[in-house]
């Protein structure tokens, strides 16, 4: 059994790289990142062996991360459209080492502020909701 993490991490930074043009981190953005980016985060799963391999529920959390003063949200939001444009659950998913995908579903889309509104730092979370099997 190999971790469907690091093949759907690879899938979802191609895809939200072409999608958005913007720089996508790993975890979390270096110090000096610029004023628009992306993380991806909260990668967790689960797995279940059935009598031909295994099936992988899996959660990731793709992190628009925009700081600008004049737009607030407006920016972020944007980037978000772009990303569930390109990623929803009519989205077909082409993975390597024998996963296969059979379900992909945005589980919740949310606004948060930065911690020191004075950093004018505005987030949209996008939860999906991954299932993958691998013979």
């Amino acid at each position: 059994m190999l971790n469907p993490n690091i093949e759907i991490k690879k899938w979802f930074y191609t895809n939200l790289t072409s999608a958005t043009s913007l720089v996508v981190y790993d975890g979390f953005a270096p110090e000096g990142a610029g004023n628009e980016y992306i993380v991806l985060t909260g990668r967790t799963s689960s797995q279940e062996q059935g009598k031909e391999g295994y099936t992988n529920t899996i959660t990731i959390i793709v992190d628009i991360i925009t700081k600008n003063a004049n737009f607030g949200y407006k920016r972020a939001e944007t980037i978000s459209d772009l990303v569930l444009t390109a990623i929803n659950s009519d989205t077909n998913i082409t993975l390597a080492n024998g996963f296969t995908a059979s379900s992909l579903s945005v589980e919740s889309v949310r606004n948060l502020d930065g911690l020191n509104p004075l950093d004018n730092v505005f987030r949209v979370l996008i939860t999906y909701n991954i299932i993958i099997t691998q013979i």
